[in-house]
């Protein structure tokens, strides 16, 4: 039997007090999705604690809104938010001393439409039975009943608890990746990080959905689907910050769900075997340079992983716009294959340091990063050299030091340690005996 006694503590409290304001309205209280499907998983493991808590509420309109606001009357030090359109409400603790970093989602037993795919659902207050089939997986479709004489059963309509004792994700009928794509990437996350695998039926209807072109159709009919769009951003943020990134890929891949992108990243397309050996190597590279501090400072992973995708798309810097990236990345993604050329034309194997850092100081850093991380040698090396070492060369000798050999102060100060510089990319100054004997060099051919 699941109970909430296998959780933590201090969640058992916050639930304990969820369940007395939703009992004196005499509405029904449920713990849904992935907080049932985790205490199912964990086993005899204890005490679980959670990070994520959905919670649905069953016995009028707005329901999940107003036991939002009584837990926020309890616990005033929590963040709430609330989305009426969607009778939704989210209680977030930061930090704090017992329950640490805590989401609770709260929402009313709904139903939801969707007037096209990908788009918003409309949203009516419903039965749970209506709330648990509008869900992704059926492992993420069962209900622990928390309130009332049947506290403690499993509402399970969907064989969740029969697929998470297989190990397989299995959507719920027909529809679902029609009304929400992100599905598939969604459930490519979740079969990552559990070691499952996409139920042989919902592998078929995940290609299906995406072979029949019906989101591209509602893209051209509506203008843009920002619905889609921004889950998908936030997929690909969610799938790029997870230790199990390449399985996902792996998983979307098996089933062309590059295609939700553009049209061009099909498997049959761009990412042909060919092109998805170029991408994965290339993922790959940028996933352990992105590690490296010398790289790394203040870059965003998700986005510099997901720039690569987009890159090997047709006007990678549309699907950019769509997917509400930085305008920083719009217009790198629209001029990298330009400027890919640009350097594979300037550079030439056996170059100088000094050459190379003449080349690629005029480009930023993200910028050398995905053109590196795209190309064979020698241009990968040599971007590699010039973001890990002749990036970071300074002048051994400062203004003053130079002012004191007798250089006067001015832009004439200004090209000797730009040469000096030069000299110690090229070796031919390496430490402070030989940067003055550089500038006496410099002095006497002035004279």
């Amino acid at each position: 039997m699941v109970t909430i006694e296998r959780l933590a503590a201090s969640l058992q409290e916050v639930l304990a007090i969820a369940v007395m304001a939703a009992e004196a309205e005499g509405w029904h209280l449920y713990l849904v999705g992935g907080g049932v499907r985790d205490l199912m998983r964990k086993g005899g493991e204890g005490p679980v604690m959670l990070s994520d808590l959905d919670l649905v509420v069953e016995g009028a309109v707005g329901a999940g809104v107003k036991l939002a606001e009584a837990l926020r009357s309890r616990y005033p030090e929590v963040v709430l938010e609330i989305h009426g359109k969607f009778q939704t409400a989210a209680l977030t603790w930061h930090g704090d001393p017992v329950l640490g970093d805590l989401s609770m989602d709260l929402a009313t037993a709904r139903t939801e439409s969707y007037a096209y795919p990908a788009a918003n659902p409309t949203v009516v207050a419903s039965s749970i039975e209506s709330d648990l089939f509008r869900r992704d997986f059926s492992v993420n479709a069962m209900a622990l009943r928390l309130t009332g004489p049947g506290a403690g059963v499993v509402l399970d309509l969907h064989r969740g608890v029969e697929d998470l004792a297989a190990r397989v994700l299995r959507v719920l009928h027909d529809r679902s990746l029609l009304d929400d794509p992100t599905r598939v990437f969604r459930g490519a996350r979740f079969a990552a990080r559990f070691g499952f695998e996409f139920h042989p039926e919902t592998k078929d209807q995940f290609a299906s959905a995406i072979a029949s072109g019906i989101y591209e159709q509602s893209r051209q009919e509506f203008g843009s689907v920002p619905a889609l769009q921004t889950r998908l951003r936030s997929e690909f943020k969610y799938l790029f910050s997870s230790s199990t990134w390449k399985g996902a890929l792996r998983s979307l891949r098996s089933v062309n769900a590059f295609h939700c992108l553009h049209p061009s990243l099909s498997i049959s397309q761009n990412l042909d075997d060919v092109g998805w050996r170029r991408l994965w190597r290339s993922l790959c590279r940028m996933d352990l340079w992105l590690k490296d501090d010398r790289l790394n400072p203040g870059l965003h992973r998700w986005q510099t992983m997901l720039e690569l995708i987009l890159a090997m798309a047709d006007e990678p810097e549309l699907i950019a716009a769509q997917l509400q990236l930085p305008k920083a990345a719009i217009d790198r993604l629209s001029t990298l294959n330009r400027i890919e050329v640009q350097i594979h034309q300037l550079l030439n194997q056996g170059d100088r340091p000094s050459r190379v850092d003449q080349v690629l100081s005029a480009f930023d850093r993200v910028t050398l990063l995905l053109i590196a991380a795209r190309s064979d040698d020698p241009w990968r090396c040599q971007i590699w050299k010039y973001l890990t070492e002749y990036a970071q060369v300074k002048p051994i000798l400062s203004g003053k030091d130079i002012q004191e050999f007798g250089f006067k102060p001015g832009k004439g100060l200004k090209l000797i340690l730009t040469q000096l510089r030069v000299a110690m990319l090229d070796q031919v100054v390496n430490d402070r005996s030989s940067a003055i004997e550089f500038l006496k060099s410099l002095k006497l051919g002035d004279r």
